[in-house]
C-alpha cells in the first residue's frame, strides 16, 4: 500500500535503538529474554489477522510460526506470557480491535508484513555475529528473512478496496505502525532500567 509509505519512514523498526543495539552486540541475555516475552503477545495474533482476511491456510502456517516464537523465547529461558508493558498491552488490545474489520485487519497485518523481511535479516544477522554463544534458536528469522509474498498478497488485497476501507485499512495501518514502534520502546527502556538494577 503506497500510501503507507510515509508511516514507514517515520516507524522504520530497523532505525529502532533496540534493533540498533542488537545488531551492535550491546543487548544482554535477560533484555532479549524480555523482548522474546512482550512482543511474543503480539506475534500470538498475526495467526488471527490472517483468519480475519480469509486466509486459513497461512493462518495455520502462522500458528506455527508463533510456536517458533516460543522457541525463540524458550532458548533464553523465557516463557512468553501475556503483555505486561503498558505499550506492548496498547499494541495488542489495538491488533484485535482492528482485526474487527476486514480493512483494519489488513492494515494491521501489512504494517507488521511489510517490515519483517527487512526487520528478520537484520535480527538474524545480529543473532549470529554477536549471540551464537547462548545458543538462541533462530528458525523463527531464517524463515520470515526472505517472505516477501504476504505482504505482496495484503497489498494486493488492500488495492482493492473501496475508498472508504482503504482509509480504515491505512488508519490501521499507520496506528500499529507507530504502536509497533513505541512496542520496542517500552521493552527497551524498561530491559535498561533493569539491567542496571
Amino acid at each position: 500500500m503506497k500510501v503507507c509509505s510515509e508511516v514507514f519512514l517515520e516507524y522504520n523498526l530497523l532505525n529502532h535503538p533496540f534493533y540498533q543495539a542488537w545488531n551492535e552486540g550491546r543487548l544482554t541475555c535477560s533484555q532479549l529474554s524480555l523482548y522474546a516475552n512482550q512482543y511474543g503477545s503480539f506475534i500470538q495474533l498475526i495467526s488471527e489477522g490472517w483468519q480475519c482476511v480469509n486466509e486459513e491456510a497461512i493462518a495455520a502456517e502462522e500458528q506455527e510460526h508463533y510456536e517458533l516464537w516460543q522457541q525463540f523465547g524458550n532458548s533464553l529461558n523465557k516463557e512468553v506470557n501475556a503483555a505486561f508493558l503498558p505499550a506492548v498491552d496498547e499494541l495488542t488490545s489495538t491488533t484485535k480491535e482492528n482485526y474487527k474489520t476486514y480493512a483494519g485487519a489488513l492494515g494491521a497485518l501489512y504494517a507488521f508484513e511489510a517490515q519483517q523481511p527487512a526487520t528478520a535479516t537484520s535480527k538474524l544477522r545480529g543473532l549470529k555475529e554477536h549471540y551464537s554463544h547462548w545458543n538462541v534458536d533462530e528458525t523463527y528469522f531464517t524463515i520470515h528473512a526472505n517472505d516477501i509474498e504476504e505482504p505482496a498478497l495484503l497489498e494486493e488485497k488492500m488495492n482493492v478496496l473501496s475508498a472508504e476501507d482503504r482509509a480504515i485499512a491505512y488508519e490501521a495501518c499507520a496506528s500499529t505502525c507507530r504502536l509497533l514502534y513505541n512496542a520496542l520502546t517500552d521493552i527497551y527502556n524498561h530491559s535498561m532500567v533493569a539491567s542496571q538494577n
